[in-house]
């Protein structure tokens, strides 16, 4: 690491000091280890809206999928196809989760339950062999830590392309290396007194691992709660939240 960014690292720590206190109090990504239809569904539904409204969607998927004799918690792909076929389709699912968001805002947009039943389509059909389980996909990083065939799929899904909900999925599937999206990297050109030069993702990499030894925390925890403050998820447990009011 250079000068530099062993400086900047220094700035950054205290920043993240400032922000985010003790690492006790962080909410963690405990995600769905076993139901990749949960990750599918969290991380399509987390970009541009209120966690809460995430919430509202995952807890009524589990109703429906209670009500239709399965047990969401270890939903794979087929299990989540299964219950757009048995509404009708992406627009019946929609409403049966209460959420006709789109997935972005030019005109014809497609639903996020759209988008949801394409991801997991895409994963039931890849070329090589399907990607049906969470387990599947920490098993695939194993031999692939980029994901590429995985991560190929997913992009190409309609608003996906930034990757930002690729990053998250990981994350809800349990993979918690760390590797910055790009909301990270901007958080860190912001805070870390660069004189407005552009870093790799690489570099965020070093100096999130850098800024966790000097916390001290884990540099996966770190990322994490980067991420859930600049994507406006709430950072701290209820419990401390309740004691700061």
């Amino acid at each position: 690491m250079t000068p530099e960014l062993r400086e900047a690292a220094v700035k950054l720590t205290e920043v993240c000091r400032t922000i985010f206190e003790d690492e006790s109090t962080w909410i963690e990504a405990d995600g769905y280890p076993d139901s990749l239809a949960l990750c599918i569904i969290d991380s399509i539904f987390s970009t541009g809206a209120h966690y809460s409204s995430v919430v509202n969607v995952v807890t009524a998927y589990r109703a429906m999928r209670r009500a239709q004799g399965g047990d969401p918690n270890t939903d794979g792909v087929q299990e989540l196809l299964t219950s757009f076929e048995a509404v009708g389709g992406s627009s019946g699912w929609a409403e049966a989760v209460n959420n006709r968001k789109p997935a972005h805002t030019r005109a014809g947009a497609p639903l996020k339950a759209e988008v949801v039943y394409r991801a997991a389509l895409a994963l039931a059909s890849l070329e090589g062999g399907a990607v049906e389980a969470a387990a599947n996909v920490r098993t695939e990083f194993h031999g692939d830590p980029d994901l590429k065939r995985i991560k190929k799929a997913w992009l190409r899904l309609p608003s996906q392309s930034s990757g930002v909900t690729f990053n998250y999925l990981l994350i809800l599937v349990g993979l918690q290396s760390v590797k910055p999206d790009r909301m990270v990297i901007r958080f860190i050109e912001e805070h870390a007194d660069l004189d407005g030069r552009q870093i790799t993702p690489k570099e965020a990499a070093g100096l999130i691992a850098h800024v966790a030894e000097l916390y001290p925390t884990q540099a996966r925890k770190l990322d994490h709660v980067i991420w859930r403050h600049v994507s406006g998820r709430d950072v701290f447990s209820p419990e401390k939240q309740t004691r700061k009011v």
